[in-house]
């Protein structure tokens, strides 16, 4: 079983433009797993689960798409256009890796893609305030504006590898990257099977909405708070962030 993130460099016709690197080099080599697997099936079983952007990472600090409150309005501030965003939630990832263990008929040499549903942000700002009662909104911005104000500008210019040597012609910078990772969701990229989904987990958190409401809820029961409290800058906590990264408090790269 092969945890993975989507291709996105070939699944865009090696578009340059949407090239991404934390998502190719997992895509690369779940690709080769599942090539091992079409020639050695009937000796070793593999499966690929490709997941997402979390859809917690759109609450948390240290994030690409981490909010400001702006005069009392929560504010997504990313270049996404009309696109939307595949968020996965972490919830329903064990349920899916279960399911491929507990079916080796189905998911053997199998690429299960996952997602709660393509999330646009001005659908994701609307179902925060009708959640938590409090004004919420999206403001699309260009990549100019948002290298030089979004929450990745102090270090837009540093490696996005961890350890990657800057002076490697293959290093990206972290504006490389995550400027593809963008481009990704914007240009509608990524596709899913919510049907299949749906069949293999009736139960699934499916929309935005559903998961800002049980995530709100359980804030409240676990003593973090409402929502709406949880986004305020001044009460990020020291378990609020989702991504290794900056939960390891890693300096100058991700």
């Amino acid at each position: 079983m092969y945890g993975n993130l989507d291709y996105v460099l070939k699944k865009s016709g090696y578009d340059s433009r949407f090239r991404t690197g934390h998502y190719d080099g997992k895509g690369r080599v779940g690709e080769w797993i599942l090539f091992q697997n079409q020639a050695n099936r009937d000796r070793m079983g593999a499966a690929v689960f490709t997941s997402g952007p979390y859809i917690e990472m759109v609450i948390s600090p240290g994030t690409p798409m981490t909010p400001t409150v702006e005069d009392g309005v929560v504010t997504w501030r990313v270049p996404l256009g009309e696109g939307a965003v595949p968020h996965v939630a972490l919830e329903d990832c064990g349920y899916y890796v279960r399911w491929l263990f507990d079916h080796p008929e189905r998911a053997n040499g199998m690429d299960l893609e996952v997602a709660i549903e393509h999330v646009t942000y001005a659908n994701l700002a609307a179902a925060f305030e009708k959640v938590t009662g409090h004004p919420a909104q999206y403001i699309d911005t260009n990549l100019d504006t948002y290298w030089r104000k979004g929450p990745f500008s102090r270090r837009a210019d540093v490696p996005a590898g961890y350890n990657a040597d800057p002076n490697d012609k293959s290093t990206m910078s972290v504006r490389d990257n995550f400027t593809g990772f963008w481009n990704v969701w914007k240009h509608g990229i990524v596709e899913r099977d919510y049907a299949f989904l749906d069949e293999i987990h009736p139960n699934r958190i499916n929309t935005a909405e559903e998961w800002l409401r049980r995530e709100d809820q359980l804030g409240r029961e676990l003593g973090k708070g409402s929502l709406w409290e949880r986004v305020q800058p001044e009460n990020w906590r020291p378990d609020s962030p989702i991504l290794k990264g900056t939960a390891d408090r890693r300096k100058g790269k991700l």
